[in-house]
C-alpha cells in the first residue's frame, strides 16, 4: 500500500480577500481528510500568515499580480510554500532572513514568541513581525526562505504532527 500523500498547487491573485478564502478552503480540505482538528487549524493559520506576508511585502507593480501557494505532505508532515514576486532593489528577502535568524537565536519557538510579544508591547506601532514567529510557535513550523530566479521569494514552513 502506498503512503497517503496530498498536494495543493495554486496560482493566487494578490487580493486581500483571497487570504481568508484560502485559509478557510485549506482548513476545510484538511478537516475533510484528517481527524486532527488542531493540526488542521495550524495548517490553515500558517497558510494564512504566509499569504498575508506575500501580499503585504510582494512587488505588485508588474503585469503579473499572482503569487503561488503550494501545500504538500503526507500523514504526519506538511510543507507549505508561498512564492511572490519581489523587487530586487527592495530589502524584502534580507529582512525576512533577518527575522528567521532572530527566531533561530532562541532555544525554542515559544521563547521567540514571548520575546516578540514583549518587543511589540514596548515600542511604538511599526510592523511587528509577529506572523512568522506565530507560524514557528503556534504552527510548530520550521521556516526558511529563498530567492528564486532573482525576482521571487519563496517562504517555506515545514510542519510535523
Amino acid at each position: 500500500m502506498q503512503p497517503f500523500t496530498f498536494s495543493i498547487d495554486l496560482p493566487v491573485q494578490s487580493h486581500w480577500r483571497n487570504v481568508d478564502l484560502l485559509r478557510t478552503s485549506v482548513h476545510s480540505c484538511f478537516i475533510a481528510v484528517f481527524a486532527d482538528v488542531d493540526g488542521c487549524n495550524a495548517i490553515a493559520m500558517v497558510t494564512g500568515e504566509l499569504l498575508e506576508n506575500a501580499i503585504k511585502y510582494g512587488h505588485w507593480a508588474g503585469d503579473d499580480k499572482t503569487l503561488r501557494l503550494r501545500v504538500n505532505g503526507r500523514r504526519g508532515s506538511v510543507t507549505i510554500q508561498v512564492e511572490n514576486p519581489i523587487d530586487p532593489a527592495n530589502r524584502q528577502a534580507s529582512e525576512l532572513e533577518e527575522c528567521l535568524s532572530w527566531i533561530g537565536q532562541f532555544p525554542n519557538a515559544e521563547a521567540a514568541y514571548k520575546a516578540k510579544l514583549i518587543e511589540i508591547a514596548s515600542r511604538p506601532r511599526t510592523s511587528s513581525g509577529l506572523g512568522l514567529v506565530r507560524c514557528a510557535y503556534e504552527g510548530n513550523s520550521t521556516l526558511s526562505s529563498e530567492t528564486v530566479g532573482g525576482n521571487a521569494l519563496r517562504v517555506t514552513a515545514e510542519m510535523t504532527f
